[in-house]
C-alpha cells in the first residue's frame, strides 16, 4: 500500500475537523472496522466540512493552488476557516487521509460533458 503523507496526529485533528462521530474516529476504545458504514460517515464528513470551490485563485495574491498534501491539510484543517478547495484539493486531502486510516485507494482522473437543460450532451472535455 502507498503510505500516507498524514501523521496520526494529523489524522485526530481532520476527525474533530470534519465532526466524525466518535465510534468512527481513531481514539475510540476499539479501531473502526473498515466497512461501508466507516466509509459512508467518512464520507458524509468530509463533504459537509470541506466545501468545493476556487475562492484562492479568485482572491489571493498569487492565484494558484498548491497540490502539496501538507500544504492542503494546513488550508482545510489547520487554519479553521471553513475551507474546501477545488476538486483536485479535496481528493488529495481525502485520499491521504483515507491511507492514514488503512484504506486502499488510488486517484483517478474524471472526464465532464456539457449539459443543456440538465441534459449531457456533445463530447467529453477534460484531460
Amino acid at each position: 500500500m502507498i503510505p500516507s503523507a498524514y501523521t496520526p496526529s494529523q489524522v485526530r485533528l481532520y476527525e474533530a475537523h470534519i465532526s466524525l462521530p466518535q465510534q468512527f474516529r481513531t481514539t475510540s476504545s476499539s479501531p473502526p472496522i473498515h466497512n461501508l458504514a466507516y466509509l459512508t460517515a467518512l464520507h458524509i464528513h468530509q463533504i459537509s466540512s470541506a466545501p468545493y470551490e476556487n475562492l484562492i485563485l479568485h482572491y489571493s495574491s498569487h492565484h494558484s493552488v498548491s497540490l502539496d498534501p501538507q500544504a492542503l491539510f494546513k488550508k482545510i484543517v489547520e487554519d479553521k476557516r471553513g475551507r474546501g478547495g477545488y476538486c483536485m484539493e479535496n481528493s488529495i486531502l481525502f485520499n491521504h487521509m483515507l491511507r492514514a486510516l488503512g484504506w486502499e485507494v488510488y486517484m483517478a482522473g474524471v472526464r465532464i460533458r456539457p449539459r443543456v437543460g440538465g441534459v449531457p450532451v456533445g463530447a467529453y472535455i477534460g484531460w
